[in-house]
Order: C-alpha cells, then structure tokens, then sequence
C-alpha cells in the first residue's frame, strides 16, 4: 500500500468519524423533533457529507478542481497573470489577451528565472488557419496574423530591454483547421487553466475554462496534468524555435 492510497484511506475514516459526531451533536440538541423532521434532516446531511466527500475524491484522482461555464466567470487571463509566482508557459493562437493585460510584464518580471525559460508556443504568422479564422469572423484576412506579429513584438521587446528569460516557438499548420486544440496556461508547473478553441468565434472568453492541479503525492500519470503537461511538450519539441533577439 502506497503513502497517497494510505492519507486517502485516513481522510476516509476522518469524513466517517465526523459523520458519527455530527449526528450525535444533532441528536443532543435536537432530540425533541419528530420522526419526520428527523429523517428529513438527516437525509439532507447525509447528501451534503456525501456530495462533500465525492467532490474531494474526484479532485484527488482528477486533478480537475474548477470547473467554470465561460472563462469570464472564471480565471481571466489578468486574474491568470496575477497568480503567476514562478513561471508561466502558455500555448496558444497568439497571446494576444495576455501580453496586452496590464498585469503581463508584472508577472514576467516575477516569473524571470535564469535557469528556467518563461515559455510561449504559438502560431506560425503565415499559418493558412489563422486567415481562415479571419474570414470566418468576417475580419480582416491578416486580423489574426497582426495579433500574433503584436505578440512577438512585445516579447523581442521585453527580452531585448531587459533580458528575460523568455523562449518562444512556433507551430505550423498548412490546413484550415490545425493544432492546437486547447488553449493552455501553467502555472508555477503547479496547474494548468484549459479551454479550447473554435476557430473565428469571438475572442475565446466565452468558452469553458478547466482549471487542473498538479499532483503531489501520486503518480503524474494518474492526473489529466500530466495529459496537458505531455501535449504541450509534444507539440514544443515539433516546433519551430523562433529568436526574439532577431525580431525586426
């Protein structure tokens, strides 16, 4: 028996343990209600416990601890940036909502560590999806293709003027549908926010966001972290390594 299937076993007993000393609070000092209300106060608890004691297990085993309808309701991307500590590596289209926060040099300067890149893995300019995403939002052929160049302008400038650790590469898709999938954002490699795209509709903050912790006691291949974490450095290994201190 492993020490993470041992706490789980413990917390188990734990939950039970409160269970037996709630009910025994409730019968102290509500002894005087009737069978009725008694039984329906204990099935409302007994659902709360259990509801309780399921939602921790499925965190354990997932590793998914939020679940929200919209990114707007959830993390946005400055609420993201703020919680950035350490390190931060992005998969995207273009990054476009995060280096234009006012919150994304802060967290750059806060994550800059010589021994550890601050990565961004986005789409080639030319890529064929990103002129098909234009056309699909009836924007400008080349809307999508600016966003990325806005990007890559901004981190030349962060790592010329003050030599950030930061690294960028960029994949390349020759279809009108290509990687990536998901949209990822890590955070301190502690936890990483998913949503996905559908391409040339809206701005991407309408969709849903998964927020998935890092395991600690287990092994990573039993958590969807480690599922995420391996799709991102898949797809950074294939791509193209793009030098910031050349961007013209």
């Amino acid at each position: 028996m492993n020490l993470r299937t041992i706490i789980d076993n413990l917390i188990s007993n734990l939950i039970w343990l409160i269970i037996i000393a709630i009910f025994s609070v409730i019968y102290k000092f509500y002894a005087s209600l009737n069978n009725l209300q008694w039984i329906l106060l204990s099935i409302n608890i007994c659902l709360i416990i259990v509801f309780l004691f399921h939602r921790y297990k499925f965190q354990v085993v997932s590793g998914i601890f939020r679940i929200d309808r919209t990114m707007k309701d959830g993390i946005t991307p400055d609420k993201a940036l703020s919680l950035c500590k350490n390190n931060i590596k992005f998969l995207g289209i273009a990054a476009y909502k995060l280096v234009d926060s006012t919150e994304f040099e802060k967290a750059v300067q806060r994550c800059n560590r010589a021994g550890t890149p601050i990565k961004f893995l986005l789409s080639h300019p030319e890529n064929a999806v990103l002129k098909h995403a234009a056309n699909r939002a009836k924007k400008d052929i080349n809307a999508f293709k600016n966003k990325v160049e806005y990007t890559l302008n901004k981190l030349s400038q962060l790592k010329k003027e003050h030599g950030y650790n930061i690294e960028v590469r960029l994949y390349k898709s020759e279809e009108d549908s290509g990687p990536p999938s998901f949209r990822l954002f890590f955070i301190d490699e502690m936890s990483v926010l998913v949503s996905y795209y559908i391409f040339g509709e809206g701005e991407g903050l309408q969709m849903p966001q998964i927020q998935i912790n890092k395991p600690r006691r287990k092994r990573d291949v039993e958590n969807f972290y480690y599922a995420f974490e391996h799709y991102f450095n898949s797809l950074w290994k294939s791509s193209e390594a793009y030098n910031l201190l050349n961007h013209t």
